[in-house]
């Protein structure tokens, strides 16, 4: 195996193990929520477990402040490692049905703990990647995503269905104990990456880009009226009659793997038209994925082939719109701070996500699925009426 295999098998492993329990969170709590009775509004509000992601652009400053002399971000790793594995131990033996503020407690700690640990982990790897292997280590990143996506939001779904709370959360905790050895097979060098800090004048000027309020506009709202969907469908279809194994092998398993196609289909179109063209075509297919679904709820049709039509759609709905919006954080990060602009960027796209599906969440209990899916479904369509009409992608000098 040569050296740059080596390194894409390590951070891969990691972090597509690192990920992994934040998979199962949010992708398989909403459908054991949904299976133990618990109402959409509480399901709505578990995705406020999103809010560490929010301000990791904050989170650095412990890696900056307290160095290592040798091994400094490897180091850094295994710590966090450590108290993420235990944390994962602690969940374990707590109890969704006794005290359901204490496992949202813990569980926030715990994604706290997977959103710091990402910090030592990029920046190990800008230091360990040339920069002409960054392509490569590029693509094994989405990888890694879409194997976490997988393990958490499939398989060990699969998992807890048959084995319970405990042994799951035991799993996952030892799979991440286990993932830091695979850190013995690289070399860190001693030299610590200089980075620009977080400060509010950074933040602020950021805002006072020309024309950049339009594009903080679709990167908060492009996604957000689509996230819903995701959030709710496992539970959707747990409504309707669906096993949990078969939500989790098709929406977890098959609909990840679906996602990865959809992820390489959305490159190969994104190299034939114009970012603005993508946002309408993209925008147009989560549109009619959505009023696809809207037909199914109320002509009551739902059989076996439309729930694999309805999985495949949304996943690849989600595939595209995470593609471009992903591709334009990047246009719009700085040069000078691309770091912390990505992470403001993400921070901002995380927002509202999570405030859809808390809305969304509020909608189901008061009203049903079907008026959430009607009422996300119209939100797409004002944004996309808003970008076809003001939107003007970024020019470059």
């Amino acid at each position: 195996m040569n050296q740059l295999a080596k390194k894409n098998l390590v951070f891969g492993t990691l972090l597509a193990i690192f990920h992994t329990p934040v998979a199962f969170c949010m992708m398989g709590l909403p459908m054991i929520l949904q299976i133990k009775g618990f109402d959409a509004s509480v399901i709505g509000i578990f995705q406020l477990l999103w809010l560490p992601t929010m301000i990791k652009f904050l989170l650095s400053t412990p890696v900056d402040k307290f160095v290592f002399h040798n091994n400094h971000y490897k180091k850094w790793i295994v710590f966090t490692g450590v108290f993420y594995s235990l944390s994962l131990v602690l969940i374990s033996f707590l109890s969704l049905d006794e005290n359901i503020y204490l496992v949202f407690g813990a569980i926030l700690l715990t994604i706290l703990l997977a959103t710091f640990i990402d910090i030592p982990l990029n920046a190990l790897a800008i230091k360990i990647f040339k920069e002409e292997e960054r392509i490569s280590a590029g693509s094994y990143k989405i990888s890694a995503y879409f194997a976490a996506g997988l393990l958490g939001g499939g398989i060990l779904l699969l998992v807890y269905n048959h084995l319970g709370w405990q042994s799951t959360f035991i799993i996952t905790s030892f799979m991440v104990l286990c993932s830091l050895f695979s850190l013995f097979f690289i070399i860190e060098h001693n030299e610590i990456i200089e980075e620009e800090k977080v400060s509010l004048k950074t933040l602020i000027t950021f805002f006072k880009q020309k024309e950049i309020g339009m594009w903080v506009f679709v990167l908060m709202f492009y996604y957000a009226f689509l996230g819903p969907f995701f959030v709710f469908l496992k539970p959707y279809l747990i409504s309707e009659g669906f096993s949990p194994d078969e939500v989790a092998s098709y929406v977890g398993i098959y609909g990840g793997i679906i996602g990865f196609l959809g992820g390489i289909v959305a490159s190969i179109i994104g190299k034939k038209y114009h970012k603005k063209t993508l946002l309408i075509l993209f925008g147009t297919f989560n549109i009619l994925s959505a009023a696809f679904l809207v037909c199914i709820e109320y002509l009551d049709i739902l059989n076996f082939a439309f729930f694999i039509a309805i999985v495949t759609s949304n996943s690849i709905a989600l595939a595209f719109s995470s593609a471009i919006i992903f591709s334009l954080i990047m246009d719009y990060s700085r040069s000078s701070s691309k770091a912390i602009d990505y992470s403001l960027q993400t921070s901002l796209f995380s927002l509202t996500r999570v405030l859809s599906a808390v809305g969304a969440g509020m909608i189901v209990s008061a009203y049903g699925f079907g008026t959430m899916f009607i009422f996300e479904t119209l939100g797409m369509i004002v944004v996309l009426f808003i970008i076809y009409k003001f939107y003007k992608v970024k020019q470059y000098k």
